[in-house]
Protein backbone atom coordinates (compact mmCIF):
# COMPACT_ATOMS: atom_id res chain seq x y z
CA UNK A 1 0.00 0.00 0.00
CA UNK A 2 1.16 3.36 -0.87
CA UNK A 3 2.93 5.32 1.95
CA UNK A 4 1.34 8.67 1.20
CA UNK A 5 -2.10 7.14 0.96
CA UNK A 6 -1.67 5.29 4.11
CA UNK A 7 -1.44 8.40 6.01
CA UNK A 8 -4.05 10.17 3.97
CA UNK A 9 -6.37 7.46 5.23
CA UNK A 10 -5.17 7.79 9.11
CA UNK A 11 -6.00 11.94 8.75
CA UNK A 12 -9.43 10.80 7.35
CA UNK A 13 -10.49 8.49 9.75
CA UNK A 14 -9.08 10.98 12.77
CA UNK A 15 -10.75 14.16 11.41
CA UNK A 16 -14.16 11.52 11.02
CA UNK A 17 -14.02 10.81 14.49
CA UNK A 18 -13.41 14.50 15.73
CA UNK A 19 -16.02 15.65 14.15
CA UNK A 20 -18.21 13.14 15.06
CA UNK A 21 -17.25 13.60 19.17
CA UNK A 22 -17.97 17.22 18.47
CA UNK A 23 -21.86 16.78 17.14
CA UNK A 24 -22.52 14.25 19.74
CA UNK A 25 -20.86 16.80 22.44
CA UNK A 26 -18.08 14.50 23.53
CA UNK A 27 -17.33 17.12 26.29
CA UNK A 28 -16.06 16.06 29.72
CA UNK A 29 -19.27 16.07 31.80
CA UNK A 30 -20.05 18.67 34.47
CA UNK A 31 -20.35 16.51 38.26
CA UNK A 32 -22.87 18.68 40.28
CA UNK A 33 -21.18 19.12 43.46
CA UNK A 34 -22.85 17.45 46.17
CA UNK A 35 -23.40 20.18 48.98
CA UNK A 36 -23.12 18.57 52.44
CA UNK A 37 -25.87 18.62 54.45
CA UNK A 38 -25.87 21.44 56.94
CA UNK A 39 -25.18 20.15 60.62
CA UNK A 40 -27.08 22.74 62.84
CA UNK A 41 -24.45 24.01 65.78
CA UNK A 42 -25.83 22.15 68.82
CA UNK A 43 -27.62 24.33 71.42
CA UNK A 44 -25.91 23.75 74.63
CA UNK A 45 -28.61 22.64 77.48
CA UNK A 46 -28.67 25.28 79.91
CA UNK A 47 -31.04 23.12 82.36
CA UNK A 48 -31.49 24.33 85.82
CA UNK A 49 -29.27 25.16 89.06
CA UNK A 50 -30.87 23.86 91.96
CA UNK A 51 -29.95 25.58 95.32
CA UNK A 52 -31.01 26.35 98.84
CA UNK A 53 -32.27 30.19 99.56
CA UNK A 54 -34.16 30.89 102.87
CA UNK A 55 -34.08 27.31 104.25
CA UNK A 56 -35.62 25.43 101.11
CA UNK A 57 -34.62 24.06 98.05
CA UNK A 58 -35.64 26.35 94.56
CA UNK A 59 -34.46 26.10 91.25
CA UNK A 60 -34.16 28.10 88.82
CA UNK A 61 -35.09 27.67 85.00
CA UNK A 62 -31.25 29.40 83.28
CA UNK A 63 -33.19 29.63 80.21
CA UNK A 64 -35.76 32.24 81.56
CA UNK A 65 -34.12 32.64 84.97
CA UNK A 66 -37.76 31.67 86.73
CA UNK A 67 -36.86 30.21 89.98
CA UNK A 68 -39.94 27.94 91.47
CA UNK A 69 -39.63 26.55 95.18
CA UNK A 70 -39.16 22.93 95.58
CA UNK A 71 -40.06 22.34 99.39
CA UNK A 72 -41.58 24.54 101.85
CA UNK A 73 -42.86 24.81 105.55
CA UNK A 74 -41.24 24.50 108.71
CA UNK A 75 -38.02 22.55 107.66
CA UNK A 76 -35.17 23.27 106.43
CA UNK A 77 -32.61 21.71 103.69
CA UNK A 78 -29.41 21.35 103.15
CA UNK A 79 -26.67 20.48 100.43
CA UNK A 80 -28.87 19.33 97.70
CA UNK A 81 -26.85 17.23 94.52
CA UNK A 82 -29.05 16.15 91.41
CA UNK A 83 -28.62 13.07 89.58
CA UNK A 84 -26.47 12.43 86.43
CA UNK A 85 -29.48 12.32 84.43
CA UNK A 86 -30.85 15.20 86.26
CA UNK A 87 -34.01 14.29 87.32
CA UNK A 88 -33.58 14.01 90.92
CA UNK A 89 -32.05 15.40 93.68
CA UNK A 90 -30.72 14.12 97.28
CA UNK A 91 -30.48 15.99 100.32
CA UNK A 92 -30.78 16.48 103.73
CA UNK A 93 -33.56 17.71 105.58
CA UNK A 94 -35.11 17.80 109.16
CA UNK A 95 -39.21 17.36 107.71
CA UNK A 96 -41.03 15.97 109.63
CA UNK A 97 -38.89 14.71 112.69
CA UNK A 98 -36.82 17.74 113.01
CA UNK A 99 -33.98 15.23 112.80
CA UNK A 100 -31.43 15.68 109.70
CA UNK A 101 -32.03 13.02 107.48
CA UNK A 102 -31.66 12.33 103.85
CA UNK A 103 -34.21 12.75 101.44
CA UNK A 104 -34.58 12.49 97.76
CA UNK A 105 -37.20 14.25 95.25
CA UNK A 106 -38.27 13.02 91.80
CA UNK A 107 -38.15 16.62 89.73
CA UNK A 108 -40.64 15.80 87.34
CA UNK A 109 -43.78 15.10 89.62
CA UNK A 110 -42.43 16.32 92.78
CA UNK A 111 -42.42 13.11 95.05
CA UNK A 112 -40.21 12.93 98.07
CA UNK A 113 -38.93 10.25 99.75
CA UNK A 114 -37.33 9.50 102.89
CA UNK A 115 -34.31 7.68 102.20
CA UNK A 116 -32.72 7.37 106.07
CA UNK A 117 -34.16 7.04 109.50
CA UNK A 118 -31.89 8.08 111.92
CA UNK A 119 -33.25 9.13 115.53
CA UNK A 120 -29.97 11.43 115.26
CA UNK A 121 -28.89 14.58 113.26
CA UNK A 122 -27.34 13.22 110.48
CA UNK A 123 -25.70 16.55 110.05
CA UNK A 124 -23.60 17.23 113.29
CA UNK A 125 -23.58 20.96 114.15
CA UNK A 126 -19.95 21.34 113.09
CA UNK A 127 -20.82 20.58 109.56
CA UNK A 128 -23.59 22.73 108.82
CA UNK A 129 -21.48 24.53 107.52
CA UNK A 130 -21.17 25.41 103.32
CA UNK A 131 -16.83 25.51 103.77
CA UNK A 132 -17.74 22.10 104.20
CA UNK A 133 -20.69 21.41 101.99
CA UNK A 134 -21.73 17.61 103.44
CA UNK A 135 -23.80 16.53 100.21
CA UNK A 136 -24.72 13.45 99.08
CA UNK A 137 -23.47 11.80 95.88
CA UNK A 138 -24.70 9.59 93.04
CA UNK A 139 -23.44 6.59 91.27
CA UNK A 140 -22.97 7.47 87.72
CA UNK A 141 -25.70 4.91 87.41
CA UNK A 142 -27.98 6.39 89.51
CA UNK A 143 -28.46 3.21 91.67
CA UNK A 144 -26.49 3.98 94.95
CA UNK A 145 -25.94 7.07 97.27
CA UNK A 146 -23.15 7.73 99.06
CA UNK A 147 -23.40 10.13 102.20
CA UNK A 148 -21.36 10.43 105.27
CA UNK A 149 -22.43 10.24 108.76
CA UNK A 150 -20.81 10.44 112.33
CA UNK A 151 -17.40 10.56 110.25
CA UNK A 152 -18.27 6.85 108.13
CA UNK A 153 -19.12 7.10 104.96
CA UNK A 154 -22.53 4.69 103.85
CA UNK A 155 -24.13 3.56 100.69
CA UNK A 156 -27.12 2.78 100.21
CA UNK A 157 -29.59 1.69 96.92
CA UNK A 158 -31.67 5.01 95.29
CA UNK A 159 -34.86 4.08 96.81
CA UNK A 160 -33.40 3.88 100.16
CA UNK A 161 -32.90 -0.09 101.05
CA UNK A 162 -30.06 -1.94 101.83
CA UNK A 163 -28.04 0.83 103.31
CA UNK A 164 -24.19 -0.54 104.67
CA UNK A 165 -20.91 0.99 105.76
CA UNK A 166 -18.29 1.56 103.26
CA UNK A 167 -15.95 3.51 105.59
CA UNK A 168 -15.82 3.55 109.11
CA UNK A 169 -13.54 5.66 111.69
CA UNK A 170 -11.74 7.76 109.75
CA UNK A 171 -13.83 11.04 110.07
CA UNK A 172 -15.01 11.38 106.53
CA UNK A 173 -16.94 14.16 105.11
CA UNK A 174 -18.20 15.26 101.14
CA UNK A 175 -17.97 11.69 99.45
CA UNK A 176 -17.95 11.28 95.88
CA UNK A 177 -17.92 8.59 93.15
CA UNK A 178 -15.50 8.58 90.48
CA UNK A 179 -17.35 8.38 86.89
CA UNK A 180 -16.04 4.04 87.22
CA UNK A 181 -17.33 3.78 90.11
CA UNK A 182 -14.05 2.56 91.26
CA UNK A 183 -12.86 5.07 93.56
CA UNK A 184 -14.55 7.24 96.22
CA UNK A 185 -13.20 10.79 97.28
CA UNK A 186 -13.92 12.13 100.35
CA UNK A 187 -12.02 14.67 102.78
CA UNK A 188 -10.94 13.90 106.22
CA UNK A 189 -9.03 15.86 109.09
CA UNK A 190 -7.99 12.13 110.97
CA UNK A 191 -4.21 12.78 110.43
CA UNK A 192 -2.87 16.26 111.28
CA UNK A 193 -6.66 17.90 112.42
CA UNK A 194 -6.30 19.52 108.72
CA UNK A 195 -9.03 18.42 106.23
CA UNK A 196 -7.40 16.97 103.17
CA UNK A 197 -8.50 14.62 99.63
CA UNK A 198 -8.70 11.17 100.33
CA UNK A 199 -9.84 8.56 97.90
CA UNK A 200 -11.01 5.01 99.07
CA UNK A 201 -10.53 2.33 96.28
CA UNK A 202 -13.58 0.28 96.03
CA UNK A 203 -11.99 -3.51 95.41
CA UNK A 204 -9.66 -3.70 98.18
CA UNK A 205 -10.52 -0.45 100.34
CA UNK A 206 -7.32 0.93 100.38
CA UNK A 207 -6.85 4.65 101.53
CA UNK A 208 -4.61 6.67 99.63
CA UNK A 209 -4.38 10.40 100.68
CA UNK A 210 -4.23 12.85 97.60
CA UNK A 211 -3.20 16.27 99.32
CA UNK A 212 -0.82 17.22 102.65
CA UNK A 213 -1.91 20.76 103.42
CA UNK A 214 -1.24 22.21 106.64
CA UNK A 215 -2.72 25.50 106.97
CA UNK A 216 -5.25 25.34 104.10
CA UNK A 217 -8.53 23.24 105.23
CA UNK A 218 -10.13 21.21 101.73
CA UNK A 219 -14.08 21.33 101.72
CA UNK A 220 -16.88 20.42 99.35
CA UNK A 221 -14.63 17.60 97.35
CA UNK A 222 -16.14 16.45 93.98
CA UNK A 223 -15.10 14.62 90.82
CA UNK A 224 -16.36 15.98 87.11
CA UNK A 225 -18.54 13.97 85.42
CA UNK A 226 -15.68 12.12 83.53
CA UNK A 227 -13.27 11.88 86.31
CA UNK A 228 -10.40 13.68 85.27
CA UNK A 229 -10.77 16.58 87.72
CA UNK A 230 -11.57 16.98 91.32
CA UNK A 231 -13.13 20.76 92.36
CA UNK A 232 -13.20 21.71 95.83
CA UNK A 233 -12.47 24.98 97.97
CA UNK A 234 -9.71 25.81 99.95
CA UNK A 235 -10.61 27.78 102.88
CA UNK A 236 -8.52 29.47 106.21
CA UNK A 237 -10.08 31.96 109.00
CA UNK A 238 -12.19 34.27 106.68
CA UNK A 239 -11.06 33.22 102.96
CA UNK A 240 -12.01 30.55 100.85
CA UNK A 241 -11.27 30.42 97.50
CA UNK A 242 -11.97 27.82 94.91
CA UNK A 243 -9.64 24.96 93.04
CA UNK A 244 -9.27 22.54 90.18
CA UNK A 245 -7.20 20.05 89.82
CA UNK A 246 -6.25 16.89 88.29
CA UNK A 247 -8.00 13.57 90.11
CA UNK A 248 -5.04 12.42 91.63
CA UNK A 249 -5.23 15.75 93.29
CA UNK A 250 -2.18 17.60 91.49
CA UNK A 251 -1.42 20.53 89.74
CA UNK A 252 -4.46 22.51 91.54
CA UNK A 253 -5.05 25.63 90.00
CA UNK A 254 -7.07 28.66 92.12
CA UNK A 255 -10.13 29.64 89.95
CA UNK A 256 -11.44 32.82 91.70
CA UNK A 257 -10.27 36.17 92.57
CA UNK A 258 -12.83 36.50 95.15
CA UNK A 259 -11.53 35.33 98.52
CA UNK A 260 -15.17 34.61 99.50
CA UNK A 261 -16.49 31.70 97.13
CA UNK A 262 -17.13 27.91 98.43
CA UNK A 263 -19.35 25.16 97.71
CA UNK A 264 -18.30 24.33 94.06
CA UNK A 265 -20.08 22.19 91.77
CA UNK A 266 -19.19 20.93 88.09
CA UNK A 267 -22.46 21.65 85.69
CA UNK A 268 -22.94 21.87 81.44
CA UNK A 269 -20.49 18.48 81.26
CA UNK A 270 -17.57 19.80 82.97
CA UNK A 271 -17.73 23.30 81.64
CA UNK A 272 -19.35 25.10 83.57
CA UNK A 273 -18.39 25.37 87.69
CA UNK A 274 -21.79 26.84 89.83
CA UNK A 275 -20.19 28.11 93.22
CA UNK A 276 -21.36 30.51 95.95
CA UNK A 277 -19.87 33.66 96.70
CA UNK A 278 -20.23 36.22 99.89
CA UNK A 279 -20.33 39.96 98.94
CA UNK A 280 -17.81 42.32 99.29
CA UNK A 281 -17.27 45.16 101.91
CA UNK A 282 -20.38 45.82 103.80
CA UNK A 283 -22.28 43.02 101.55
CA UNK A 284 -22.08 40.19 103.32
CA UNK A 285 -25.13 37.76 101.27
CA UNK A 286 -24.44 34.90 100.07
CA UNK A 287 -25.61 34.15 96.28
CA UNK A 288 -25.24 32.06 93.34
CA UNK A 289 -22.68 32.59 90.51
CA UNK A 290 -21.29 30.44 87.68
CA UNK A 291 -18.01 30.27 85.78
CA UNK A 292 -16.07 28.44 83.08
CA UNK A 293 -13.69 25.84 84.29
CA UNK A 294 -10.89 27.92 83.97
CA UNK A 295 -12.60 30.78 85.74
CA UNK A 296 -13.81 33.22 83.54
CA UNK A 297 -16.92 34.61 82.33
CA UNK A 298 -17.81 34.81 85.64
CA UNK A 299 -21.97 35.62 86.24
CA UNK A 300 -24.16 36.26 89.08
CA UNK A 301 -27.10 34.38 89.03
CA UNK A 302 -28.96 35.48 92.07
CA UNK A 303 -29.12 38.78 94.01
CA UNK A 304 -31.68 37.86 96.32
CA UNK A 305 -29.69 34.98 98.14
CA UNK A 306 -28.48 31.40 97.58
CA UNK A 307 -26.22 28.60 98.38
CA UNK A 308 -25.11 25.78 97.64
CA UNK A 309 -25.81 25.04 94.07
CA UNK A 310 -26.04 22.11 92.12
CA UNK A 311 -26.64 21.37 88.03
CA UNK A 312 -29.76 19.69 86.52
CA UNK A 313 -30.33 18.87 83.24
CA UNK A 314 -34.15 17.97 84.02
CA UNK A 315 -36.37 21.41 84.32
CA UNK A 316 -38.54 21.11 87.70
CA UNK A 317 -41.88 20.70 87.40
CA UNK A 318 -43.87 22.66 90.90
CA UNK A 319 -46.02 20.61 92.52
CA UNK A 320 -48.04 22.68 95.12
CA UNK A 321 -48.54 19.87 97.64
CA UNK A 322 -45.79 16.90 96.62
CA UNK A 323 -46.85 13.69 97.83
CA UNK A 324 -44.16 11.62 100.51
CA UNK A 325 -42.97 8.55 100.48
CA UNK A 326 -40.73 6.66 103.07
CA UNK A 327 -38.85 3.50 103.06
CA UNK A 328 -37.83 1.76 106.05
Amino acid sequence: MNRTFLISKIALVTLLAVGLCTSMACRPKKVAVVQPTPVPTPIPILGNVIFVQGGHLVEMNLANSQVTPLTSGKSTEWFPVASPKGDQVVYWSNADTGVYNLWKMDLTSGQRTQLTFSEKDGLGSNVQNLLINDSAAWSTDEKSILYAQDGDIWMVDADGYNPKTVLASHSALCPSFSSDGKLVLYISNENNGVYNLYTLNMSDLSIKQLTEYTDWNVGSASFSRDGTKILFNLYRGNVTQIYIAKADGTDPLNLTNSVRSLSPRFGQGDKKVYYTAYGTGDDTNLNVYVMSVSGLDVKALTTNGGSSPTWATQIAVAVPTPTVKTTK
